[in-house]
């Protein structure tokens, strides 16, 4: 069986030297958490592809330590290792999209190309993977993909209208697009002030100009031609009896290598580390961005998991969209 894997788009190395962190602060600048109103989202919108890209040049070197290569949550069977939860999502959203040895298949938003590997070796298939912001450009080369995926992605989209249509463009007619994506759930309630400043810091934490509902992803996948098939929230599959969000809230390892992960992820022992890397950073010793990469991180873990407690927010609902079989390239 041949599979491959391959990325395009920005090399991943060292952090970049330059205050990343001090650009991705001034996109959110006087942003006050439960405050951000929908234009103020739409207005970010617009800057996503720098928000990302301060973004991930500031981050990934904190993500790789504790997510290793998959940046993106998990549901968890009781005695499930993270590690092994992650490849069973990868494993059920390629089988979903109906991936198979041989086809050639666009992963968009590759991250560090983890999720792609583990599907190419899992499948046979051949996938490519591309950055989020690259779905802004005009790319006919890539047209006559058979299938296309994406894991947690497509939330950090430009525009995600566009974002979709250029997926719908570079499949084959009948190819299928599967994807899990976070979204504000229907339990959100904008008039509550504590889901509103939840919602807000995972946007903020998370990179994400505007968390969406499921609502509003379906209409954006139907204006750009695709079938649907299937949408549901793999937070509340009976395939996941353990939350995403215990690993984040000390509920669940079952390594010592987890445990040691979560142990980390408290808020009492990131109060402490924050304040001795603050000293450090004081003195001059660490990347500029060193701190609002803490900072940031901890928006994210900590927002994520409370608007899973409250059941406000979900990292990974599932859908799969088909281009239909009479309908060539759309332009």
């Amino acid at each position: 069986m041949s599979a491959t894997a391959t990325t395009t788009g920005s090399s991943f190395g060292q952090t970049r030297a330059y205050d990343s962190g001090g650009r991705y602060r001034s996109t959110w600048r006087n942003a006050k958490l439960g405050e951000i109103t929908d234009e103020e989202r739409t207005e970010r919108e617009k800057k996503a592809a720098d928000i990302n890209e301060s973004y991930y040049d500031f981050i990934t070197d904190h993500y790789e330590s504790g997510w290793g290569s998959k940046f993106h949550f998990s549901g968890y069977q009781p005695e499930e290792a993270w590690a092994a939860a992650a490849a069973r999502e990868e494993h059920y959203i390629a089988y979903m999209t109906g991936i198979k040895e041989g086809d050639r298949v666009l992963d968009v938003g590759c991250g560090v190309g983890g999720p792609a590997r583990e599907i190419a070796v899992f499948t046979g298939a051949h996938i490519t993977g591309i950055t989020i912001n690259q779905m802004q450009v005009e790319r006919g080369s890539l047209y006559n993909f058979d299938h296309a995926c994406s894991i947690e992605a497509m939330c950090h989209s430009p525009d995600y209208d566009k974002a979709v249509s250029e997926v719908f463009r570079v499949l084959k007619p009948g190819g299928k697009f599967g994807f899990a994506d976070w979204l504000v759930t229907p339990k959100y309630d904008d008039g509550n002030e504590k889901h509103r400043v939840i919602r807000d810091t995972i946007e903020r934490g998370g990179a994400v100009p505007h968390l969406q509902t499921a609502k509003a992803r379906i209409a954006s996948l139907k204006k750009a031609g695709f079938e649907v098939l299937l949408a549901k929230d793999l937070a509340l599959d009976k395939s996941n009896p353990i939350p995403w969000w215990h690993a984040l809230d000390n509920k669940h390892a079952t390594t010592v290598w987890n445990g040691w992960l979560m142990w980390n992820l408290k808020e009492s022992v990131f109060n402490v580390v924050y304040k001795v890397v603050g000293a450090i950073h004081w003195m001059g010793f660490l990347h500029p961005s060193r701190m609002e990469a803490l900072e940031t991180v901890a928006q994210c873990v900590y927002g994520c998991r409370d608007g899973g407690k409250e059941g406000i927010f979900t990292p990974m609902h599932l859908f799969v969209r088909r281009k239909p079989e009479n309908q060539g390239e759309k332009n």
